[in-house]
């Protein structure tokens, strides 16, 4: 292509440190782009006053990209009453938390007028009506990519969460999502999915731009992928993932109270170690009242924590998308045992190279006999990865670049 990609990619948050699934879907894309030659400008927000990023941080950034720019979302009083209005005129609740005033918007067009965009990529929904608005200011086309079928995300998210607060929350940030997604989809010039499974849900309801692109493991960028058979396996027994989110909440909860004292009758020794970000109290209160258990926070090698682990595990219960912690592991030589949402998202001949169980029985049945022959078939393993490789983002580049020339 003779006219290199100059693209604004509106992400939802600020995507370093990648310490969740969805934040290193977004960085590690980014960090493929640039190295296929593409020119990057990154819109995202965060948190004023709790998630502020740090100037290590906004310099890792500005490695990758040429132009950055940071959009506090404020709070106090007058933004929460302006939210709820934008809700009640039929804006999801996170995508009225990213909406800027008329002066707000020119102001984000001026920092990136000398970018000179051709291209603007929506990456998850919820900056939604600033890349619409934006990709018309410029007269150039948008693109989209979905972590999610949101909306079912959402409802699963608020069935998983405990408080009633929580509950709440996730359920107002319901409202509108189904049409704005679907508005989303069909405003954009090609709907990338990162789902096989969610894109089929998509199509059935319409959508005819739809194109399958799977999120990449560090491994894939990284060129390692901690097959290192030798590795001093630390660990029998871990789960590696954020420890925030409802569902993944949840299915540890699910883990540590039905499966393992399954296992522990079998194995008393056997240790599981729970890693993430993020852990909150009801991860904490697991790992201090159990001595089976362990906690971890912020792993800075995923490739070397996985491959010092005899067996990995995914017990999610409830989501939608992909896991991406789930392709971390599949990176590895480790063998893994998830419930069926862990593998969610993914071919059959992926899912074949996982151990998939759904009750406690079954699932502490696999975590034994795994512990106890730790084998895997390294060839198809090997075959796995060529489909969540750089290459994936080099044909999405491609059908950018094409559409974009025949605009």
């Amino acid at each position: 292509m003779s006219q290199a990609l100059r693209l604004v990619v509106v992400a939802q948050e600020f995507p370093y440190p990648p310490n969740h699934g969805g934040r290193a879907d977004v960085w590690r894309r980014l960090r493929a782009l640039k190295a296929l030659g593409a020119n990057l400008a990154l819109v995202c927000w965060y948190e004023d006053g709790t998630n502020t990023p740090t100037e290590s941080e906004l310099a890792a950034v500005k490695a990758v990209v040429d132009t950055l720019v940071v959009i506090p979302k404020e709070g106090g009083a007058r933004r929460a009453m302006l939210r709820l209005c934008r809700i009640a005129m039929g804006t999801p609740s996170h995508a009225a938390a990213r909406m800027l005033s008329h002066n707000g918007f020119l102001g984000v067009v001026g920092q990136l007028a000398a970018f000179n965009a051709n291209a603007v990529l929506l990456d998850s929904p919820y900056g939604g009506v600033f890349a619409s608005r934006l990709s018309k200011h410029l007269g150039v086309p948008m693109f989209y990519r979905s972590h999610n079928i949101e909306h079912k995300y959402f409802q699963g998210q608020a069935t998983a969460a405990t408080g009633l607060r929580d509950q709440l929350a996730w359920r107002l940030a319901c409202m509108h999502l189904h049409r704005f997604e679907k508005r989303m989809q069909h405003e954009a010039k090609i709907s990338f999915d990162i789902s096989a499974d969610d894109l089929r849900f998509w199509q059935s309801q319409g959508l005819t731009n739809g194109v399958w692109l799977p999120p990449l493991p560090e491994a894939a960028l990284d060129q390692v992928h901690a097959v290192n058979t030798t590795a001093v396996q630390a660990r029998e027994l871990t789960f590696l993932g954020n420890l925030h989110a409802p569902n993944n909440v949840r299915g540890l909860v699910w883990f540590v109270e039905k499966v393992m004292p399954i296992v522990w009758r079998a194995r008393p020794q056997t240790i599981f170690t729970i890693a993430g970000a993020r852990p909150g109290d009801v991860v904490k209160q697991l790992a201090s009242a159990h001595a089976g258990v362990e906690l971890v926070e912020n792993v800075a090698d995923v490739p070397g924590f996985l491959a010092a682990s005899r067996v990995l595990v995914n017990p999610v219960l409830t989501g939608s998308g992909v896991n991406v912690k789930t392709l971390d592991m599949l990176m590895s030589e480790r063998p893994i045992v998830s419930t069926p949402q862990g593998v969610a998202g993914l071919t059959p001949e992926i899912q074949a190279l996982c151990r998939v169980a759904s009750t406690p029985d079954q699932f502490a049945l696999q975590v034994l006999q795994t512990i106890d022959d730790a084998t895997i078939n390294t060839a198809q393993r090997a075959a796995c990865r060529e489909q969540f490789s750089i290459g994936a983002v080099a044909t999405m580049l491609e059908l950018m670049l094409t559409k974009i020339h025949a605009k």
